[in-house]
């Protein structure tokens, strides 16, 4: 059951955080990987070769996808090195608010760039191989609860990760008489180097924790188990949809209002 034997997915944004902790479950469900991201991760023969253990075929692809030819490259080079490609988790993204009084031009195209842009013109291109090939195929595309509720000082995250979710059901609605699934995962708060760098006081760190339903912070590797439900032969038949992995805080959020 959930078996990628035999699959190729690409997973941008992946050699750390949440794009990580997913691409080593879709390795150990058997696919052959493209662990891609911006910069080169100083661990990189170490991360491969954890990849390469569980019996999976990995490279890694270093590039800007918010770059038109970078998204080109990206889907050549994994036909060339790998044969094709299967399953694409659209992940790379970030936050570059300031605060609403720092809010800028500036900002809000670099944040829709990374976060939307990119990510619907690597879904376009995987779509055209899909279709290209006839096999169909599996995209997931990494929104957040901020999609869904707003938090002070990021409001061009927010936008783009409610962005995210309608593009998602948009893409499904374009690609399901092809065999081609579209799903979007929005993770709450996880546990990564990133998060970690923007709240970096340990009692801080706590309090959110004890304030998530859950009484801890997802792992990243956490965020792969739906994404390997949304990618495999068993959720074919999920798309347009969304899973909400976020211990619990959307449920009880207008409880804390009240508190």
């Amino acid at each position: 059951m959930f078996s990628l034997k035999g699959k190729i997915a690409l997973v941008t944004g992946s050699a750390q955080g949440v794009g990580h902790g997913i691409i080593r479950v879709l390795a150990r469900a058997g696919a052959s990987v493209v662990m891609q991201d911006l910069v080169e991760p100083d661990d990189l023969v170490t991360k491969l070769a954890t990849l390469a253990s569980f019996d999976s075929e990995a490279i890694f692809l270093q590039g800007d996808v918010t770059d038109p030819s970078t998204r080109h490259t990206l889907l050549e080079q994994c036909i060339k090195n790998l044969g094709g490609l299967d399953i694409l988790v659209n992940n790379a993204g970030s936050s570059f608010d300031h605060g609403w009084g720092d809010l800028s031009e500036k900002t809000i195209d670099k944040t829709l760039d990374l976060n939307v842009k990119a990510m619907l013109m690597m879904a376009q291109l995987a779509i055209g191989h899909f279709r290209s090939t006839g096999n169909g195929g599996s995209i997931v595309n990494v929104a957040s609860v901020n999609g869904f509720m707003a938090e002070r000082n990021t409001i061009c995250y927010d936008i783009s990760k409610g962005a995210v979710v309608m593009m998602t059901k948009t893409l499904a609605v374009e690609t399901f008489k092809d065999h081609i699934n579209v799903n979007a995962l929005c993770p709450g708060i996880v546990d990564t180097p990133l998060f970690h760098k923007s709240v970096p006081d340990t009692a801080d760190l706590r309090k959110i924790a004890e304030a998530i339903p859950c009484g801890r912070l997802c792992t990243s590797e956490e965020c792969g188990y739906p994404v390997l439900y949304m990618v495999s032969e068993e959720g074919r038949y999920m798309t347009g949809q969304q899973i909400i992995l976020d211990g619990g805080i959307l449920s009880v959020q207008g409880t804390l209002i009240g508190q």
